[in-house]
């Protein structure tokens, strides 16, 4: 009963502070993974660089004054 009674607890409290295994970041775990990333962030960066064009012919969400 003792041995229960200590068992019980040290058990709990080991799978209560279980961390789990080690998170390491994709850059270094996946191969070609960083040189990918940089292609989309530069991809992106151009994209952002110009500006989106506006229809002359935009729908009307409002009716017009009378």
């Amino acid at each position: 009963m003792k041995s229960l009674a200590l068992t019980l607890p040290v058990a709990i409290s080991l799978v209560y502070l279980h961390t789990g295994c080690e998170r390491h970041p994709a850059s270094e775990t996946i191969p070609q993974y960083a040189e990918k990333l940089k292609t989309e962030e530069a991809k992106e960066k151009e994209n952002a660089s110009h500006s989106e064009s506006a229809n002359p012919q935009a729908p009307s969400y409002f009716p017009p004054k009378n």
